[in-house]
């Protein structure tokens, strides 16, 4: 366990010191500003648009972090071959998959934490907006929908290119978030005689984690109700860190095919 938790801290080290993570922090505060310009200029719905596009701005940049740092993790470790002093020091490679998923995802937990401090901070200072536990909740969520995230992230690039893997960890989230949409689509062509294509799709449904379940932002915004408490408290980040443990499983898998020689 020591060495999982030493690549772990040098992976949290190299991508806090990696340049993109400090252009996205930049930009995602950047955001919250615009979302303090917009409210000044709106008439009584300040309180909505700050929620509404700092919670977007964090979901944007965590998200994009995730991808297109995510990638290169496994990528850059391979590329500058520094993947055989790992080894060779007397770490299996299950322990540098999981050690390099925990490092990463410290350094996500940390943007996020940063720009929802921030954010909660600019509602509590602003008249008449008020920080709710549904708000708290949300970046909570968001972390756990970030936990599968990476676990793509990592699986992809275990085995592609930087380019293709980010494609593909894209994909899997913009179809996390149709999960819904998709097993109705499914149910639609298989009543118009489209079987295969049904097929395809209810099996998309099955096989990719409903990220869905972890966007209550619209519940944040309008303060509507998020539903069964104990759905969204317990079983959805129950779900999140099974469906997280079922990718880095079949990472360790693909990555001990590898042939480094």
């Amino acid at each position: 366990m020591n060495k999982v938790l030493t690549i772990a801290f040098n992976t949290y080290k190299e991508a806090v010191r990696n340049k993109v993570f400090y252009i996205l922090v930049v930009f995602a505060v950047g955001l919250l500003m615009l979302a303090l310009l917009l409210a000044t200029l709106s008439l009584g719905e300040d309180d909505r648009i700050i929620k509404d596009v700092g919670l977007s701005a964090i979901n944007w940049f965590g998200l994009l972090l995730a991808v297109f740092v995510g990638v290169n993790l496994i990528y850059d470790e391979l590329d500058k071959r520094t993947i055989y002093t790992i080894i060779a020091s007397g770490a299996t490679r299950w322990q540098f998959i999981l050690g390099k998923f925990l490092g990463f995802f410290m350094t996500v937990t940390a943007m996020v934490a940063v720009m929802g401090f921030l954010l909660c901070t600019l509602i509590a200072f602003w008249p008449g907006s008020n920080i709710t536990p549904t708000l708290i909740l949300a970046l909570i969520l968001f972390l756990f929908e970030m936990m599968i995230v990476i676990g793509f992230a990592i699986l992809f690039s275990s085995f592609s290119t930087p380019v293709l893997s980010a494609v593909l960890t894209l994909m899997c989230w913009i179809i996390g978030h149709l999960s819904e949409d998709l097993l109705e689509w499914s149910k639609q062509l298989s009543d118009k005689g489209s079987p295969a294509v049904a097929a395809l799709l209810k099996g998309l449904y099955y096989i990719i984690p409903n990220l869905e379940l972890y966007n209550i932002k619209q519940e944040v915004v309008y303060r509507e109700d998020i539903g069964q408490l104990g759905y969204t408290v317990l079983l959805h980040p129950i779900y999140a860190v099974c469906a997280t443990a079922i990718l880095l499983l079949i990472t360790i898998v693909t990555f001990n095919w590898r042939d480094f020689k």
